[in-house]
């Protein structure tokens, strides 16, 4: 079903909920600087309280107001001690931002302290002003840090208040010691508030004029997309879920393919308790063990869905480890303390990472790859009750089945914005705001739609309407790329973020929910990122926004663009692109074999994450992830003959399938050809069975429905089973 929809629409710069937000926050926001510009004036208040409030307008700004008049401060050798201290530390915290550079940063150091030296001699009391200088640039550093990788990346929204009143408290103090004294710095007390005015101000403006330049880029890519839409005579689709009849497609898996798995499943098949070869957890928000565990959890699902549904073996078991892992607490313990320190959680402490409307990066991304898990295995495990359970301490555990995480997903879409958060923010009573981001809200959205799929319910459809209308009237600036979030409750939006290539990861997930948003995402991505020949860039798309950087190292390369690429030309079908852009990958993030163990290649200049969602995007088949969400899963494939075991890296399965009375596979020597053995179940007891490409021409299930065969495997071994 397809209708044409009204093109060519005039977005505005935020849609009415983040608008409501915004105005309140402006509002809240202007208020907060003119009274701490003009409260102190009017109130007669003295200077160690007008110190304090321009540290509350800019951090450190206190200790500039304390800075004492020269006659009325006598640079004693403990003062002077403590100033030179200071500064030290501001000259090493310089030294060590430039530390990738080092030629200047010796240079800078050494200029620096020689200038510190010079002046302890000849002008002490240059010291002390430079020391107050450089405790203001050390807070405002502090500041900017903490905002970044503890605001931001860990949800921490007590360090930062921490440090502005903390520093303003000190300026006070300081103030205070010089009582009596004149202050040269005093008009501080104005102009702190009056910079921060000023910044947010500027912010609002230059918003506007991005805005402005936004709607320009957008109307250009609308004539675009009309003339392509003309072209291809292709209407637009809005109709959620389009069913795909019949059968899911299984094809033989490639080399580079099987070669891809393999490096996916050997990490996935360690001990639970070892993380050899995972990327270890970093500063930054998105180097987390989950999402690799994610990612490497999709990418192997994706691989059994098209190519080898009857197969279970090392691949099914790398999977259960997989979920294992993501109930070890160093994986999900992290709510903890994001919900204390983001939700100040001060009384209750929670620490369930399920359920709760924040954690959309837990809880959505484990239901995909639940839902992957059993669409491409058949194994419903995890929906018996209990059958997850998140354990914090012998006396407290967290017990979860998927319905249930899939139930909790569900009801944390009914909101009036529709997507939720990753991440807390303390505003609001119920404490539901938070970062919003609409690439981990695509992927929840997916993880109920492939649910849907084998349960013949409709929650997805249900949800793609409301998605849409948010989507584009909450999250699509005016060019019509998505940002990369914002910020509920606060009408806060990082627009600066986004792209082609972050707009197409996000729509590769909902291809099938909003057909739409991925097939003007795929032809604004042809035509400026591939067309243009801008992916052969190793940078051109990882620049974008923090998505769109590889998560594991954080490097801007192309390796999630890429990844997203593969997926979107995979689910649009646009087989020859997703040709070119494989080998593109390949070159670009060195697709290379591991010597300690042959056949398993991985992208070098890729991490885990990275590796997890280049095979999500280039392990499956041509709408292989469409079918997984709109498809019920044949109950032939569940039912009927399967591979249960292959000696295996010795032995790879490039296909595996079965149509609920026999079964095709393709095998291929993973080392050196040689003879195994191969264990199938799931036949019919104590039924014959004809077989080609064993050294058994005919075999019989035992009473359990299993048979093993003798088989020679080599470079490709062609299996068959038939019934009699």
């Amino acid at each position: 079903m397809t209708q044409t929809v009204p093109t060519g629409t005039v977005r505005r710069l935020r849609g009415p909920i983040t608008a409501r937000a915004w105005r309140r926050t402006l509002s809240v926001s202007i208020s907060a600087w003119v009274l701490l510009a003009v409260g102190p004036w009017l109130l007669g208040l003295s200077a160690p309280w007008r110190a304090f409030a321009a540290g509350l307008a800019v951090p450190g700004a206190g200790l500039l107001y304390s800075t004492p008049a020269p006659h009325h401060h006598g640079a004693d050798a403990f003062t002077t001690t403590v100033h030179v201290l200071l500064l030290a530390t501001v000259i090493a915290a310089l030294g060590w931002a430039l530390r990738d550079r080092r030629g200047l940063a010796c240079a800078v150091v050494v200029a620096a302290v020689a200038a510190v030296g010079w002046t302890v001699t000849t002008a002490p009391f240059a010291i002390v002003l430079a020391g107050h200088i450089a405790g203001f640039l050390l807070v405002a550093a502090a500041t900017g840090w903490a905002f970044m990788f503890r605001a931001i990346a860990r949800s921490d929204h007590v360090t930062v208040p921490a440090l502005v009143v903390g520093a303003a408290t000190v300026g006070a103090l300081l103030t205070n010691s010089h009582d009596a004294q004149s202050f040269p710095l005093s008009w501080v007390s104005w102009a702190a508030p009056a910079l921060a005015l000023g910044v947010t101000l500027g912010v609002v403006l230059r918003e506007q004029l991005r805005h402005q330049a936004a709607r320009r880029v957008g109307e250009e890519r609308e004539h675009y997309l009309e003339q392509r839409r003309a072209m291809l005579h292709c209407p637009i689709q809005t109709a959620p879920v389009p069913l795909r009849r019949g059968t899911p497609l299984v094809v033989e898996a490639s080399i580079d393919q099987l070669r891809l798995h393999r490096h996916l499943t050997r990490l996935a098949l360690q001990p639970v308790d070892s993380w050899a070869g995972f990327d270890r957890e970093g500063p930054g928000p998105l180097q987390q063990y989950r999402y690799q565990l994610n990612a490497v959890g999709w990418g192997l699902s994706m691989f059994g869905y098209a190519h080898t549904p009857a197969y279970w073996g090392a691949p099914h078991q790398a999977q259960l480890n997989l979920l294992a892992r993501m109930q070890d607490p160093r994986v999900w313990g992290y709510w903890y303390r994001q919900n204390l320190l983001g939700n100040w959680d001060f009384r209750h402490r929670r620490a369930d990472p399920i359920d709760v409307p924040q954690n959309i990066m837990f809880t959505g991304y484990l239901n995909l790859q639940l839902a992957m898990f059993r669409q491409a295995t058949g194994d419903a495990g995890f929906d018996r009750p209990g059958s997850l359970r998140f354990q914090r301490s012998p006396e407290r555990s967290y017990v979860y089945d998927h319905p249930a995480i899939n139930d909790i997903v569900l009801r944390n879409f009914r909101t009036d914005l529709c997507l939720w958060a990753c991440e807390p923010v303390p505003v609001g009573r119920k404490r539901k705001h938070g970062l919003v981001f609409p690439y981990c809200n695509a992927v929840a959205a997916a993880g109920v739609a492939v649910l849907d799929a084998m349960n013949g319910t409709a929650h997805a459809a249900e949800i793609a309407a409301r998605l849409r209308e948010r989507l584009e009237s909450e999250f699509t600036a005016a060019d019509g790329d998505v940002i990369a979030f914002l910020v509920s409750g606060l009408g806060l939006a990082a627009r600066g973020f986004r792209g082609p290539a972050s707009t197409a990861a996000i729509a590769a997930f909902v291809s099938p929910l909003l057909p739409d948003l991925a097939w003007r995402s795929w032809q604004i991505l042809r035509d400026e990122w591939l067309d243009s020949g801008r992916y052969r860039h190793p940078t051109s798309g990882g620049k974008e926004s923090p998505t769109a950087g590889d998560w594991g190292s954080g490097a801007p390369t192309n390796a999630e663009p890429l990844a997203a690429a593969l997926l979107l030309a995979q689910e649009c079908g646009e087989g020859e692109w997703w040709d070119t852009l494989w080998t593109e990958a390949t070159r670009q993030l060195q697709f290379t074999p591991d010597d300690a163990q042959p056949g398993v290649w991985a992208f070098e200049r890729a991490s885990v994450h990275a590796n997890g969602m280049l095979g999500l995007g280039g392990l499956g088949r041509a709408h292989a992830l469409t079918d997984m969400m709109t498809v019920p899963r044949p109950q032939r494939w569940t039912r009927g003959p399967r591979i249960r075991a292959v000696p295996y890296p010795a032995v790879l399965v490039a296909k595996a399938v079965t149509d609920g009375a026999g079964l095709d596979a393709v095998l291929r020597a993973g080392q050196q050809p040689g003879r195994c053995t191969v264990r199938l179940d799931q036949l019919v007891p104590q039924r014959d069975y004809r077989v080609l490409g064993a050294h058994e021409a005919m075999v019989r299930a035992d009473d359990h429905g299993r048979v093993e065969l003798t088989v020679d495997v080599g470079e490709r071994t062609v299996l068959t089973l038939r019934p009699t």
